[in-house]
């Protein structure tokens, strides 16, 4: 009785390999390196031709569905954007042309994303349109688009959860709350940044949660930024603004999110934090600290604080002198004891940089200030009399072009 014997696949491309495996071997150990070191560099190059060309493929596929996306919903999406009328979803959804239980479909949305930056950077950039919010965010429910970026946001793949929030933010679509905040704390730096200032922007329960519970909080200069554009946001749009001071209070300490809050401050005109503000400084004994704080006091013209710069001067550093010189010149309350303390400071310096800035600001103090700053001038020697000749140049004095 004959006997069959069915090989599988694997046992062909064992036979193959072992065929190649002893007729390598019949040539010298040199030829056999190279005959693999080639086959390796022959497959390699391959491999990045094939992935050069999938890549433009699917590029060219992109760029195309993306402009017949342009071509079919950039007008409608302006229409609607601009519209002065709040309309309904069912009025959207007519303009739209949407069927009827309209559901969100991937692809489609993505290729819908483009033209809503585009729309939104269009109208933005004139002068004569208006973005109407309402009708701008029926829009996106109407297109499903929160349901797309949730999805994206929720997806495993990290660089889909990164673009779904810039995304989110250019094109101002809230989340929901608990789809942004379990990954406040996640070890990814860049999902991590993404998903906490998602939750300043939008947040209505605390949204600055990690600024106070987050113990090795690394503020650097972009997250200010961010974080500035954030406060701006929600201040133009109602939204419930922070306790500043209490980030200066947090614990533990973490002094570049002090500054921050100083400045946050003095930029929104929190003069009801002046009287706080002054007692921090007394305490403090970080120069950066202390500059952002008196800083703050001058520009919100906070008179009470000029005893306290005044006693700080004679102590501070040639860095802080110069803002308490600025300071005291942004308060100008007139007071003739201050005048004559700027004056008897300019006449007992050394340093030429702080010398002019006590000269800038004794210029422009109260009613008495130019009569003194005259007499000073007067009085100037050869080697100070540039000083005055450098402030009173038109072309220097920048703040006549500002």
């Amino acid at each position: 009785m004959e006997e069959y014997y069915i090989l599988s696949r694997f046992s062909y491309w064992k036979y193959y390999f072992l065929i190649l495996y002893y007729r390598l071997n019949e040539f010298a150990p040199v030829v056999r390196v190279w005959v693999v070191f080639m086959a390796i560099c022959l497959f390699t190059g391959i491999g990045f031709v094939l992935a050069i060309q999938i890549k433009a493929t699917v590029h060219v596929r992109d760029s195309r569905l993306t402009a017949e996306a342009m071509d079919k919903w950039y007008d409608k999406f302006i229409t609607i954007a601009t519209e002065v009328r709040t309309l309904s979803l069912l009025e959207i959804a007519d303009i739209l042309k949407l069927p009827k239980g309209y559901k969100m479909k991937p692809r489609v949305c993505r290729y819908i994303v483009p033209v809503l930056q585009e729309v939104r950077h269009d109208v933005e950039s004139r002068e004569d349109l208006e973005i109407n919010k309402a009708n701008w965010l029926r829009m996106l429910q109407a297109l499903k688009m929160p349901l797309y970026f949730e999805e994206q946001v929720r997806s495993k793949n990290l660089k889909n959860r990164v673009a779904a929030f810039k995304y989110v933010a250019d094109l101002d679509c809230p989340l929901k709350e608990a789809v942004a905040s379990r990954y406040l704390f996640t070890n990814d730096a860049k999902l991590k940044i993404c998903a906490r200032i998602h939750a300043a922007r939008f947040g209505s329960s605390y949204p600055f949660k990690p600024l106070d519970e987050d113990p090795k909080l690394v503020f650097t200069e972009e997250l200010m930024v961010k974080y500035h554009n954030v406060l701006v946001y929600r201040q133009e749009n109602n939204l419930t603004m922070p306790n500043f001071i209490r980030w200066c209070k947090r614990e533990p300490l973490n002094e570049q999110l002090r500054i921050f809050a100083v400045n946050e401050i003095r930029l929104f005109r929190k003069r009801e934090d002046c009287a706080e503000l002054l007692q921090m400084l007394r305490q403090s004994h970080d120069e950066a600290f202390s500059c952002a704080i008196i800083r703050a006091l001058g520009e919100l013209r906070y008179i009470k604080a000029e005893e306290e710069f005044c006693s700080r001067y004679v102590s501070a550093s040639y860095t802080e002198r110069e803002v308490l010189a600025e300071a005291l010149g942004a308060i100008n309350s007139g007071r003739r004891d201050i005048l004559d303390f700027l004056k008897d400071d300019y006449l007992h310096t050394t340093d030429n940089v702080t010398r002019m800035k006590l000269l800038r600001v004794i210029r422009g103090y109260g009613s008495d200030g130019p009569a003194v700053y005259e007499s000073l001038k007067a009085a100037a020697d050869s080697n100070t009399i540039g000083l005055f000749n450098h402030i009173e140049c038109d072309l220097i004095d920048s703040r006549k072009y500002a």
